[in-house]
């Protein structure tokens, strides 16, 4: 049995009695150090808690007014209420030669951009508008603009409008220019809710679901995104996209739309524009998608300048599926390559300047099909003008087309 001298080591050891102590006196120092340092902290809360309800003015102050009008008359000189950008400069306007994205107008002269008049309905008031440039458009959609700049992003237009009886709602107007109608129609499909179906025009799409509008027109792409879902902001989006629709430039739609959706017969809403990194493959660029009513298979095509050129991407195409799967066979002039994770058989082929494929298609049967529905679509069909690099195809102005030749 363990004496008392060891029963004290123990308690001394497990602490069994937590408020007993051993020590016969405490230091003054100890008690006034203590203190000090509670009082720090106590202070230290204190001026946290005051800093929190009294921020600094400019806290939130950026660096460059979003909403105000800048003054930047044509002379250089200060004065003017003219509303302009950085003076950035996209690479597509580099390579061209042409002029800052930002404007210089005389004094007291508004630039809209392409902003049309009239974009407030009856009881809406605009407010000022804002433009960002390439090298300034992450002030507004940081985190976003990678995805527009892949789309040949050039300019944003921004502005707000507010119903006069109630500052609360609100309806938010983004206008991208993004070059060419092939770009917007990507973007827009990005974007898009894969259960709307858009209303089709002559020159872009459109619809509005709940509380936002989604059209594009030509080269632009709009996104008007209200405040609330009330018959007020159904109103104004109803007549902002009336007013988008008859006031844009407009243009015919690309070649890849008239290929899928007029002689395919596909959804437009199944329709995707890809300009690069297609199917994560850094070679493909500029390549149209249809999605099959199974949701699975896709039937893509692009174009390439020569036959020759064709059929390398077809190859090259072969060898990138192939770095994920084993092939199953060959039929209609394609090796058919089967996913080693998901299972699923793709392949591509070349036919003159055309380059059609498949891929995701759940047997060899559907993509045999799809193949051969590719191959009737595109004989005796003439090749577009491929896409250049400044997003425009060649041989035509920046931010037309002919519907057939884009």
């Amino acid at each position: 049995m363990p004496d008392s001298s060891t029963r004290e080591a123990q308690d001394r050891l497990f602490v069994r009695k937590g408020r007993r102590h051993y020590r016969r006196s405490y230091s003054s120092t100890e008690w006034r150090i203590g203190v000090a340092v509670c009082a720090g902290l106590l202070g230290l809360l204190t001026w946290v808690a005051w800093k929190g309800a009294h921020p600094a003015p400019d806290l939130f102050r950026t660096e460059v007014p979003l909403l105000e009008p800048k003054s930047q008359p044509i002379d250089g000189s200060d004065g003017g209420d003219a509303l302009v950008g950085t003076g950035s400069r996209s690479p597509a306007e580099d390579a061209a030669g042409g002029e800052p994205s930002g404007r210089n107008h005389p004094e007291g002269a508004v630039d809209r951009g392409p902003v049309p008049l009239g974009i407030a309905g009856n009881g809406w008031t605009e407010g000022p508008i804002s433009q960002f440039g390439y090298d300034n458009v992450y002030e507004k959609i940081d985190g976003r603009e990678g995805f527009y700049k892949s789309f040949g992003f050039r300019e944003l237009h921004f502005v707000s409008m507010t119903k006069d009886d109630d500052p609360n709602s609100i309806v938010d107007l983004e206008l991208f220019d993004l070059g060419d109608g092939a770009n917007a129609l990507g973007a827009y499909a990005g974007e898009r809710s894969p259960d709307i179906s858009p209303d089709v025009t002559d020159t872009g799409m459109a619809h509005i679901d709940r509380n936002a509008l989604f059209l594009t027109r030509g080269r632009f792409y709009a996104r008007a995104i209200g405040s609330d879902e009330t018959p007020a902001i159904r109103s104004q989006l109803e007549h902002l996209r009336g007013v988008l629709e008859s006031s844009l430039e407009g243009e015919a739609l690309p070649w890849g739309y008239g290929l899928f959706v007029g002689t395919l017969g596909f959804g437009s809403e199944r329709v995707s524009y890809l300009p690069e990194n297609a199917f994560s493959f850094g070679f493909a660029t500029n390549v149209y998608a249809g999605l099959l009513d199974d949701e699975e298979t896709e039937l893509f095509v692009t174009v390439r300048d020569t036959s020759e050129d064709a059929a390398s991407l077809a190859e090259q195409f072969r060898d990138g599926f192939a770095g994920y799967g084993s092939p199953v066979g060959e039929s209609g002039g394609v090796a058919w390559i089967e996913d080693r994770y998901i299972q699923t058989i793709a392949g591509a082929t070349s036919s003159d300047r055309w380059v059609i494929g498949v891929r995701g298609a759940p047997d060899l049967e559907t993509a045999e099909r799809g193949i051969e529905r590719l191959q009737h679509a595109v004989a005796n069909r003439p090749a577009p003008a491929i896409r250049s690099a400044g997003g425009t195809e060649a041989g035509e102005s920046q931010g037309r087309g002919d519907g057939e030749g884009h």
